[in-house]
């Protein structure tokens, strides 16, 4: 299939209302996967994110109704296999100028595409913590809408933190996202969850920062 790019200023909440408009005229929740594989693959790995744009906007914007739609398509992905994924260069997969190694890359679905993302090079450019912050943040909001996709999901991602030769994360990655698995299943608030994550990846250095700007902004206040 083709791929094509995103306007200069592309219409997000335009996408997001007809990924939601086409699902809900199709009935098949395997219609509803391709889809969304359709609109996934149109944009092809280097857009992958524009895809994530268009769900996070469906966490953050979209009415019962739409999340449900979402996230019923996503149980099915995830049950089926076909979540739809982007590719990202596999841990260490750069040689010492920056370049990618052939061949080195590892498929990565929504959620863990973002950890990783953020956690470790990519071949991207790295990911401000507050971009980190907003998609993550609305992409639990879609998918803890439905159980039974926040409990596949789980499920799936200590799947991958278990399988070090996968390549896709480094070790620090998988340790931090076993921390954010274990607040998500506990059933944490969505800032608590993603706390663990950065907390874990980072040490407690950024809420040591965060304390510091706190006080120096309280003393200048005085």
């Amino acid at each position: 299939m083709s791929q094509f790019r995103v306007s200069d200023r592309p219409d997000w909440s335009g996408a997001a209302q007809q990924l939601v408009s086409g699902c809900k005229t199709l009935e098949d929740l395997n219609q509803r996967i391709s889809l969304m594989e359709k609109v996934c693959d149109s944009l092809g790995d280097e857009l992958y994110p524009a895809f994530l744009k268009i769900l996070c906007i469906v966490g953050r914007n979209g009415d019962k109704e739409a999340k449900q739609l979402i996230t019923e398509t996503l149980v099915q992905t995830l049950l089926t296999g076909r979540l739809p994924s982007g590719r990202m260069s596999a841990w260490g997969a750069e040689n010492s100028r920056g370049n990618h190694l052939f061949g080195q890359t590892r498929s990565l679905g929504p959620l863990e595409y973002v950890f990783t993302w953020y956690a470790q090079p990519s071949g991207r450019s790295p990911l401000p913590i507050h971009s980190f912050h907003h998609a993550a943040s609305d992409l639990l909001e879609l998918i803890s809408s439905n159980p039974k996709a926040k409990k596949l999901y789980c499920s799936k991602l200590s799947a991958d933190i278990e399988d070090p030769l996968d390549g896709s994360l480094s070790r620090k990655s998988r340790y931090a996202i076993g921390k954010f698995i274990e607040n998500w299943a506990s059933d944490k608030s969505t800032e608590e969850v993603l706390s663990s994550f950065l907390d874990t990846l980072h040490g407690d250095s950024l809420r040591r920062m965060d304390n510091l700007l706190s006080l120096y902004n309280t003393t200048l206040n005085r």
